[in-house]
């Protein structure tokens, strides 16, 4: 059976590790820049992803914290204790009715078996409209559960399950410092000790490249899914 549970408040330790290595374990479909398991810049992009969704659940419950809530799945009868999947989000500013989806995944052993669209349900429930981003091949799982194309954000495409007041945004972690953060500088180091200068300088121009690929595959997809309706 396919339990539940809320967190408002501190998130425990325990669970906060599970939350970021399962987050760590799916870096290419989470990650803005989709780095491939076999790309040279992999560790360093699993590291600032677990940063971030640390900083994330850290601030849950804290003061100034943005007030934002994770939802978390188990399968008590099959896996007692281990995390199947969760979803992170926050309030838009000033709101109580509407939320950004921060994170989201579930474990691929228990794919299509409806436990992230019930995450989804379950946060509908607290917070009616949502707003979330997501690569353009996820476009249709989110439009099975409700969701909208509304415009193209970065390398992805920017969904809601209702429109929010133009004045209401989701609070933003500064994550500008984690670049000198010495997990960061040693995964560097080890990249260039493992690969070589010239592979990982190659490796940062093939990034740049892909993320530029994914933006325009953004935008020429809700440009062709909304036509005229679309943002200028």
């Amino acid at each position: 059976m396919i339990r539940f549970g809320l967190y408002n408040d501190a998130v425990p330790e325990a669970l906060a590790q599970q939350i970021i290595g399962m987050s760590a374990r799916y870096t290419t479909d989470l990650a803005m820049d989709a780095c491939p398991p076999d790309h040279p810049l992999y560790p360093i992009s699993q590291i600032y992803l677990q940063f971030e969704i640390h900083a994330y659940l850290s601030a849950i419950g804290q003061p100034g914290g943005g007030n934002g809530e994770v939802l978390v799945a188990f399968d008590d009868d099959e896996y007692p204790g281990l995390l199947i999947g969760f979803l992170l989000y926050m309030p838009l500013t000033g709101s109580q009715e509407h939320c950004g989806v921060n994170y989201g995944a579930v474990h691929e052993g228990f794919r299509g078996r409806g436990v992230y669209s019930a995450l989804i349900y379950h946060m509908l429930q607290r917070y009616p409209s949502a707003t979330l981003t997501c690569f353009v091949e996820s476009v249709p799982l989110y439009e099975r559960l409700g969701f909208k194309v509304e415009l193209a954000r970065s390398s992805q495409v920017q969904m809601y399950s209702s429109p929010a007041p133009d004045d209401m945004g989701m609070p933003v972690m500064d994550m500008s410092r984690i670049k000198d953060h010495p997990a960061v500088i040693q995964a560097r180091k080890d990249a260039i000790a493992t690969y070589g200068v010239e592979v990982i300088d190659q490796a940062y121009r093939e990034a740049d490249e892909r993320i530029k690929a994914l933006c325009l595959k953004a935008e020429t997809y809700v440009a062709k899914r909304l036509g005229s309706r679309a943002p200028a």
